[in-house]
């Protein structure tokens, strides 16, 4: 195991959007006057951590501006209506989302999106994934696609919210980003704390974690929050220990 010898201290990052919150507790690593070689992860690995921090930004993204009266809706293209590549399905899609804007906006209504682009693992066809405000009837919105099969439904939150829609939206991208956004949505931003607690206490937590009294310790710390997943990794790289929980709002 390779040991860093610098300063060390926890931070505990704390992101509360909408109803979900989410709490991240890692050690950072300095040295001061020097600064600190770093260690190149492998491709395989990075990829994983790229594909997971996308999901949690997303996840993120997601609670903190739409809600159960909001929509997702998967746009296909028919035999007709096939864009002969990525770039051109990208344009088919921006032109749908301003025909969306002009119907929200004859309701009174102000358009947000999350889109995502990718190609079908099976039949290699392009294909559109988006969560969109809702407002407007959902045949209005489908009709205006127009170019192949649209289905719209009410966007569903479980005890994670919509951690599972977050990850098959991210899981075959084929762009460099992982999903467009409109610019009228709340970013998340973290409440970090540095120093508050210690490395024995980190320690602590995670011993809680792994042995499930975790739980009832967050609820009582976030009284207005149920605790539904927690989860703790140990890195064997720089010895140090990761820990992540996840909570919903309680509902009268």
């Amino acid at each position: 195991m390779r040991k860093y010898r610098g300063r060390t201290f926890i931070r505990e990052r704390v992101h509360v959007c909408g109803d979900y919150l989410d709490t991240e507790v890692y050690p950072v690593y300095q040295q001061a006057g020097k600064r600190r070689k770093k260690c190149k992860p492998t491709t395989e690995i990075q990829a994983k951590l790229n594909q997971k921090n996308a999901e949690r930004r997303l996840i993120r993204l997601v609670h903190a501006n739409f809600n159960e009266k909001d929509l997702a809706i998967g746009l296909s293209y028919d035999q007709d209506h096939l864009p002969e590549s990525v770039d051109a399905a990208k344009k088919e899609l921006q032109k749908f989302l301003r025909s969306l804007r002009a119907e929200y906006k004859k309701h009174g209504k102000e358009l947000k999106y999350i889109s995502t682009t990718e190609k079908g693992k099976t039949t290699n066809r392009i294909h559109h994934h988006l969560i969109l405000s809702g407002g407007v009837d959902r045949d209005a919105i489908e009709k205006l696609w127009g170019r192949g099969y649209a289905n719209t439904k009410r966007l569903q939150f479980g005890k994670t919210g919509v951690a599972g829609l977050a990850v098959y939206m991210v899981k075959g991208q084929i762009d460099y980003r992982r999903y467009n956004c409109s610019r009228n949505l709340l970013r998340p931003v973290p409440a970090e704390y540095d120093g508050r607690m210690g490395i024995k206490d980190q320690l602590e937590l995670a011993d809680m974690v792994e042995k499930g009294t975790i739980y009832a310790e967050m609820e009582r710390v976030y009284p207005d929050f149920i605790c539904v997943e927690a989860e703790c990794t140990r890195n064997e790289v720089n010895g140090g220990t990761y820990i992540r929980i996840f909570m919903r709002r309680r509902r009268e």
